[in-house]
């Protein structure tokens, strides 16, 4: 029977558009090709909201939600962060969180990067999730000249902030995936950290 490994997740938070999944795909890159490290990106709501609201966006308004039109992304997006807040609401922030709990493959042979770390408004919420029960790590992504999006974030953005183990700041560029790919000695750091600090034997079946 080959051994199992259970990796703790690192997650990213910051305002929308700060580069968050840029980020992460830089993270994946330095596990997966420098420390030989499988990891891969995961979505706390994403994922579940898009899979949840599917068929609905489809029957009601006949278009499909995977597509990369920005007109249709930008359309239905009001709909998908309500969905998200009244399922977030009506749980006490454990909805997207408690699926994830159920998947057993999550972290199974593989490094969880999170890009969509936003919320710390209850007891048990996403930091909470992450930090407490999942012994994972915190990354807060700055950039100039961006600021939340709206009044949830930028509240629960102090909150993150403040939890991180990791606050990276960013100067205002053209090519964010440059940027991280030419700076990379802070991600090996973070993932230096991960290895030392978070990874440990003890976590393999």
């Amino acid at each position: 029977m080959s051994k199992t490994t259970i990796f703790p997740p690192i997650g990213i938070a910051g305002s929308a558009l700060v580069g968050k999944d840029t980020l992460c795909s830089a993270i994946i890159y330095q596990f997966n090709y420098n420390f030989n490290l499988k990891a891969k990106r995961c979505s706390i709501a994403g994922d579940t909201i898009r899979k949840d609201l599917k068929e609905m966006i489809f029957n009601k308004i006949n278009v499909s939600i995977d597509m990369e039109s920005p007109k249709i992304k930008e359309n239905i997006r009001p709909l998908m962060v309500e969905y998200g807040r009244c399922m977030r609401n009506h749980t006490k922030g454990r909805y997207f969180i408690d699926i994830l709990n159920k998947n057993k493959e999550f972290g199974k042979n593989y490094i969880p990067i999170i890009p969509d770390m936003r919320y710390s408004e209850y007891e048990n919420d996403e930091v909470y999730w992450l930090k407490v029960e999942k012994k994972g790590l915190l990354i807060f992504l700055e950039r100039e000249g961006i600021e939340p999006a709206n009044k949830y974030e930028e509240k629960n953005n102090k909150i993150l902030k403040k939890a991180a183990d990791f606050i990276l700041k960013v100067p205002t560029v053209l090519n964010t995936e440059d940027y991280f790919l030419k700076t990379d000695t802070e991600i090996e750091k973070i993932i230096t950290t991960y290895r030392r600090d978070i990874f440990r034997p003890s976590n393999k079946f």
